[in-house]
Order: C-alpha cells, then structure tokens, then sequence
C-alpha cells in the first residue's frame, strides 16, 4: 500500500516499518492511551518488539502511520481483520490530539481496508467513558452498535458498516 492523502484529509496514511516500532511503543505506553486501553499495563520494549515483528508479518493485520502534513509521524491505525470484520484501534502522540487527526485518520484507514479487503463492517470497541473515543469514532463514520464486556470492563461497541 503506498501514502495516500488527498485534500478532503489532513493526514497521510503509510504501512507501518520496522523503523517504527519504538514510535508505536511510546505511544502505546502514554498514559492516556494506557488509560483508555483496555490493558493498562506499561508494556516493556522487548515485549512489544517480539509483538510488532509478529505483526508486521501477519496478513491479518494492518498497521498505518499517521503523518501530518508535513510528514511527521504522529500516531498509527491499526486493524485486526477476522473472518468478515476488522477491529481498528487508534493512538495519537498526546502533543497532537485535539486536532482533527483521529477522526480523519480513521475515516481514511478505514476506506483503504474496505477498498482492498472483503470486509462487512469494521467495529471499535471503546472502553465506558472514553468520550474523546467515541467523538472520534462518530465523525469518522461509526454508529453506536450495543455494549459488551472486553477485558472484564464495558465497552461500548461503534461500528462502521460497508
């Protein structure tokens, strides 16, 4: 897949690297973001290393760069595709949220994945309270689906239908 930017975006969208990994852990490891995940705990780099690797080689999996106008690295996307469905998740560095990124960087993840995968809907799972989540998720496109539990917390599930 090759950067993708037109002028209804304020983002790029590239296929994560090797090069990126400790980009993608530092922004996993923030503590907002580990505040809304769903796994709170700090992830060591070795870990997270070993996972990244796995990933970058899975056909089941979707990791895309957020750059901002000017190139720079700011967060990723990241699809985890299953039969029919994705789930997507998303992270911003905390220096760069507030700005419009999250939504548009969804919303343009999101139509790639469609474009190339035969998918029926691509589903967020968004921990109880995480507000910012689901205004981010709501002007990407997603509809309020239901709740279920994840990880022993309820998380409101937002869907975005083909």
């Amino acid at each position: 897949m090759s950067e993708r930017q037109t002028s209804a975006y304020r983002v790029t969208l590239r296929p994560a690297r090797r090069e990126d990994s400790r980009s993608l852990w530092e922004w996993r490891n923030d503590p907002e973001t580990r505040e809304a995940s769903f796994h709170t705990e700090m992830i060591p780099f070795e870990t997270h290393q070993r996972w990244f690797e796995s990933r970058l080689e899975a056909p089941n999996t979707e990791i895309l760069i957020i750059l901002d106008l000017q190139g720079k690295a700011i967060g990723y996307v990241r699809f985890q595709i299953a039969e029919f469905e994705a789930e997507v998740s998303v992270a911003l560095d905390a220096q760069e949220r507030g700005k419009g990124y999250g939504p548009a960087a969804v919303r343009q993840g999101v139509e790639i994945l469609l474009a190339r995968e035969d998918l029926d809907r691509v589903v967020a799972l968004i921990k109880e309270g995480n507000t910012s989540s689901v205004r981010t998720f709501e002007r990407a496109g997603f509809t309020r689906r239901g709740t279920k539990r994840v990880s022993g917390s309820e998380a409101l599930e937002m869907v975005r239908s083909r």
